[in-house]
């Protein structure tokens, strides 16, 4: 129930922020980074120990938008989500095998290698769109809108998310074809 409500937090939270500014304020929004640092906290105390890191991001941001009176450390939540999302798939890369290939593994335990080696580019791929995605909402939380930073971390990313997700299903399935043969 936890995971599943930071979940639900972590990926509605651009639109929470938005209205949330538009009709409580900034100070206000603090309480539901507290909140995800709640959360969080009882992952850690369950033996999640990478759940600490999400503790200290969300209470940074808390601490800088209290002490700035400042939006724009809200903001930034979604780039410390891909930026996680990052490191753990750049760590599967130097710690393998890869993030892609355990997923693979869970339904199909012999993978051949002509797979492993396409998980690893599959991995390689998300690796480098949340590096994109890290840049793009960092450079939304500093500069952009309140209405074009909810609508790309909101929206526009997940589409993309969804539009890698496909592409990769549709090639996979060649991929898979052509090898079968």
């Amino acid at each position: 129930m936890n995971k599943l409500l930071l979940v639900i937090l972590s990926i509605s939270y651009p639109i929470l922020v938005f209205y949330g500014l538009q009709e409580f304020g900034m100070r206000s929004l603090i309480l539901l980074v507290l909140l995800i640092a709640i959360l969080h906290s009882f992952n850690f105390y369950r033996g999640d120990k990478k759940s600490l890191i999400w503790i200290l991001a969300c209470l940074a941001i808390a601490a800088f938008s209290w002490l700035s009176g400042s939006d724009i450390w809200l903001k930034f939540y979604p780039v410390i989500i891909n930026l996680g999302m990052l490191s753990l798939f750049s760590w599967s890369l130097l710690n393998p095998p890869p993030i892609i290939e355990r997923l693979a593994r869970l339904t199909e335990p012999e993978l051949p290698e002509h797979a492993v080696r396409y998980t690893r580019a599959v991995t390689i791929v998300w690796v480098a769109f949340f590096a994109f995605n890290s840049v793009i909402a960092g450079a939304l939380a500093l500069f952009a809108s309140d209405e074009l930073w909810a609508l790309y971390n909101g929206g526009i990313a997940y589409l993309i998310i969804g539009l890698i997700f496909a592409v990769e299903r549709l090639y996979r399935n060649y991929y898979r074809s052509k090898h079968e043969r």
